[in-house]
């Protein structure tokens, strides 16, 4: 069952309440405080992705295609990374160990985590640190459930949207989306939902595939395309404009082949801080105070002054009966 350090992470997707609890109904579920939404727990697996009345184009062929590869694509993604998108797989595991470092003490979110291929070599009981992963397709989700209990670490798998993150916000110390950017339907809304997540100083990093790099990787993203499993895959160029309008700060970046990898961090005070209830009551009070201040003050001003205009009536009309 979940943990309860795990579940005070959560927060629900529909309605942003901070508190889901675990149902009391014979299936297991979480429950959200606020809007009451009941969320399934499938084999240890939360699914938190609030219901979309109208699912964003391309959304279905994505997952059908991630649910198709799901089986295989342990075997075949090496070979495509070293084959066509002339990029070594040992760079995925150096990021994913720098990723986990940054980590130390903290909460590391992975999204997607797509069959953990990339984390399982890393991980390990001793690692002081709480690992979450989160992938919109369930048979990558068990793939990645299969693969990471042979490690013998803690983790948490979550199905849930990369638009629409089930993690409060700030509770994340790093983050890490390996080939995740040019997958999403929606690139910036993903951005601004990891920058929501990350603490003040949290650190991301990941990778994507772009275009205009090598002839036989254009080639097979220009499939992709026709297909409509991806959104429009862009040049470098195209995409930092992406990055950085997320205002992720000292981001820097790296292309071996078709693969940019990418890293930067949260600021550690920006424009994007929610302010608490707590400090806006207190910002209202403290308004409040130097309301009724000024007020008193101009009371006493007035005060003065009538006192000062009595005087000097006064002083001219005795000034006229001694004349």
């Amino acid at each position: 069952m979940i943990r309860r350090d795990i579940l005070d992470l959560l927060q629900c997707p529909a309605c942003a309440g901070p508190e889901l609890t675990l149902g009391s109904g014979r299936r297991p579920d979480l429950v959200c405080q606020s809007c009451e939404a009941h969320y399934p727990i499938v084999n240890g697996i939360p699914d938190l992705v609030a219901p979309e009345a109208t699912p964003a184009p391309g959304t279905y062929r994505t997952e059908t295609l991630a649910n198709v590869i799901a089986g295989v694509y342990d075997v075949v993604a090496p070979v495509m990374s070293m084959a066509i998108w002339r990029c070594s797989p040992l760079r995925y595991i150096d990021h994913e160990n720098r990723a986990l470092g940054r980590a130390r003490g903290g909460v590391y979110l992975e999204a997607p985590i797509g069959t953990g291929v990339a984390l399982a070599p890393c991980i390990a009981p001793y690692h002081d640190v709480t690992v979450l992963g989160v992938d919109k397709s369930w048979k990558m989700l068990f793939q990645a459930q299969k693969r990471l209990k042979k490690t013998g670490a803690s983790f948490q798998l979550i199905r849930a949207d990369v638009n629409a993150l089930p993690i409060k916000t700030g509770a994340v110390r790093s983050l890490q989306s390996l080939n995740g950017l040019h997958g999403f339907t929606d690139r910036v809304g993903a951005l601004n939902e990891f920058h929501r997540c990350l603490e003040p100083d949290g650190y991301f990093s990941g990778s994507t595939l772009v275009r205009a790099q090598t002839d036989m990787a254009d080639a097979v993203l220009e499939r992709y395309e026709r297909y409509g499993i991806y959104p429009m895959l862009r040049s470098p160029e195209f995409l930092l404009q992406e990055v950085r309008a997320a205002a992720f700060e000292g981001m820097h970046f790296e292309t071996h082949g078709a693969v940019m990898f990418f890293a930067g961090q949260r600021a550690a005070r920006d424009e994007t801080e929610v302010t608490s209830p707590s400090t806006k009551s207190t910002a209202k009070k403290g308004a409040a105070k130097k309301g009724a201040s000024r007020k008193k003050t101009s009371k006493k001003s007035d005060a003065s002054g009538d006192a000062k205009t009595s005087k000097g009536k006064g002083a001219s009309k005795s000034s006229r009966r001694a004349g």
